[in-house]
């Protein structure tokens, strides 16, 4: 018998099936890791605070002066009068109030992208009782900008109120005890 030898014309490699099938699902794999890690560090978020471990410490001391505020049952309204430049607040609750508290206002720092806030603190002082007033001058026009939503903390050191003060020139703020 003669062998018969067939021969068969090969292809070149990369045209080969088998190839395409081995080698492509994993190249495109490792172009879309590529693609989405790129996404994942343009946009990427800043989720931790800068002085997270100082926040971290507070936040004990943080929960005796809520739990203070409730035992007081101290409640705040605030309101804004820019023709008069002052920042009037009425305070109630049980219980001898200070003379003086602290008014934190935070806002997010104009352009922002990241956590950083710009916080204003303004002294109140008590003209009456459980009326004080806080000079705007103090905090240089803050409420003359853009910013429409202001996070406050009434405080001293035995208790603090906070929430959140949305169109300020608009309408007052309720400061509520924390639950």
């Amino acid at each position: 018998m003669d062998a018969i030898l067939i021969s068969k014309k090969r292809d070149k490699w990369f045209k080969e099936p088998w190839l395409l099938l081995v080698a492509g699902g994993p190249a495109i794999v490792v172009c879309a890791s590529i693609f989405t890690g790129a996404i994942a560090f343009r946009g990427a978020d800043k989720v931790v605070a800068e002085d997270y471990y100082k926040q971290g410490l507070m936040i004990n001391k943080d929960i005796q002066r809520d739990a203070k505020s409730r035992e007081l049952h101290l409640g705040a309204t605030l309101s804004l009068d820019v023709s008069s430049g002052k920042l009037r607040m009425q305070l109630k609750g049980d219980g001898l109030l200070p003379d003086t508290v602290k008014l934190s206002l935070a806002n997010a720092a104009e352009g922002a992208t990241s956590v950083n806030e710009v916080v204003h603190r303004l002294p109140m002082v008590q003209v009456s009782p459980g009326i004080y007033e806080g000079d705007l001058k103090l905090v240089s026009s803050i409420f003359s900008s853009s910013v429409k939503l202001f996070h406050i903390k009434l405080e001293t050191t035995d208790w603090r109120l906070t929430g959140d003060w949305f169109e300020p020139e608009q309408k007052v703020a309720q400061l509520g005890m924390a639950k």
